[in-house]
């Protein structure tokens, strides 16, 4: 019964999801799944914070080292969850729509602009890897990010008028050629382990059931 009872959920889930596709208007037991999802949805959330809450416990409990942030993240986490709470029970406190977003303005805000441009190194990083000339194909990789960075910023169309037009052509032929073979490969590869899960042979997502 442990395999049986989800293979038949993910199933019946599946063929649901599969004739609301083909169905005009609104499939009815698709209204009805989607009221399961969001339970499901709920549930997941209460869990992931759950363990959250575990591990960073634990790290504040036993010292480990960073213990400090493990504190910082435990109160933001409270502070939220109370002001969402008090917001979303009584809209019409216009102080808890204020502290709600100055919490996300000047707290939420900051360290993920700051995380992004900690990012923008690493890609910046890699980029200088990637496109050392070492073959043809990063040869060509390199001479298109010059052309395009330079058709982009306002000196490439002083050094030559041409540059933003081919800068222009590389981005919406080139890029976007390429980008429609990775999208119709993502789809194959989606719509064959979908059916996989559907036919029970692909049990990766009962957790080795």
């Amino acid at each position: 019964m442990r395999k049986e009872i989800p293979i038949a959920l993910s199933f019946i889930a599946g063929i649901v999801m599969l004739i609301d596709s083909f169905t005009p208007g609104t499939f009815g037991p698709r209204a009805e799944l989607s009221k399961w999802i969001i339970i499901m949805s709920a549930f997941m959330v209460g869990i992931a914070t759950v363990n959250l809450i575990r591990i960073h416990v634990a790290n504040i409990v036993s010292r480990r080292k960073g213990w400090f942030n493990s504190v910082s993240l435990l109160v933001m986490l409270a502070l939220f969850t109370y002001v969402g709470i008090m917001k979303y029970s009584f809209p019409e406190v216009e102080t808890w729509k204020v502290l709600y977003q100055n919490f996300y303005d000047y707290i939420m805000s900051p360290p993920a602009a700051a995380m992004f441009a900690i990012i923008a190194f690493y890609v910046s990083s890699a980029s200088y890897r990637a496109f050392r000339a070492r073959s043809l194909e990063a040869t060509i990789l390199l001479v298109a990010a010059i052309v395009v960075m330079l058709g982009k910023a306002p000196v490439g169309e002083l050094i030559w008028a041409k540059f933003p037009v081919i800068s222009t052509w590389l981005l919406n032929v080139a890029n976007t050629t390429g980008q429609r073979g990775i999208m119709i490969g993502a789809a194959i590869g989606g719509f064959v382990t979908s059916l996989r899960v559907l036919l029970g042979i692909e049990r990766g997502h009962l957790g080795g059931v």
